[in-house]
Order: C-alpha cells, then sequence, then structure tokens
C-alpha cells in the first residue's frame, strides 16, 4: 500500500518537475519576444523622423546594402505583426485532450 502511494507521488513530482521547466522555457521565449518587439517599436520610431531624403541601410551578414525607406518601414511593421502574434499565442491557454479543464 505503501509503496503504491511513494510511487503515485513520484509520478505526481516529476508532472509537477515537467511544469516547471516547460513555464521557465515559456518565460524565457516571452522575454526574448519581448525584447525584440521594444527593439523593432524603438526602429520604427527611428524609421518616422526620416524622409525621403535619408538614406537606410540593412545588414546582410557583414555587408550593409541600401533599402528603401518605404521597404524599411514594411519589412519593420510587417515584422512587429509576426513578433505580436507569436507574443499573443503564447498566452493562449493549451487545453491538451480535455478542452473542458478550464471550466
Amino acid at each position: 500500500m505503501a509503496e503504491l502511494i511513494q510511487k503515485k507521488l513520484q509520478g505526481e513530482v516529476e508532472k509537477y518537475q515537467q511544469l516547471q521547466k516547460d513555464l521557465s522555457k515559456s518565460m524565457s521565449g516571452r522575454q526574448k519576444l519581448e525584447a525584440q518587439l521594444t527593439e523593432n517599436n524603438i526602429v520604427k520610431e527611428e524609421l518616422a523622423l526620416l524622409d525621403g531624403s535619408n538614406v537606410v541601410f540593412k545588414l546582410l551578414g557583414p555587408v550593409l546594402v541600401k533599402q528603401e525607406l518605404g521597404e524599411a518601414r514594411a519589412t519593420v511593421g510587417k515584422r512587429l505583426d509576426y513578433i505580436t502574434a507569436e507574443i499573443y499565442l503564447g498566452e493562449i491557454p493549451d487545453l491538451g485532450d480535455d478542452p473542458g479543464s478550464l471550466y
């Protein structure tokens, strides 16, 4: 009897430890996305200050390549949309096999 309880307890502890690891991984990913979001918002603000006479460069590997201002703004906008969507998807709870588990 005690052995059965011990095994069940051990199984629950292992599940709990796995949940802690998953939470840690999720929080780490969320922090990276938040940092990228902040950085890209700053870039968007900086690009908004420029006019058509300014030159914008894009870093491709070790080379700086000239880029059109409109293209740079569009790229940053798309990146912001993607990052925001990734953050939102990370907030949706995983229902697993039991969709009624939230109720």
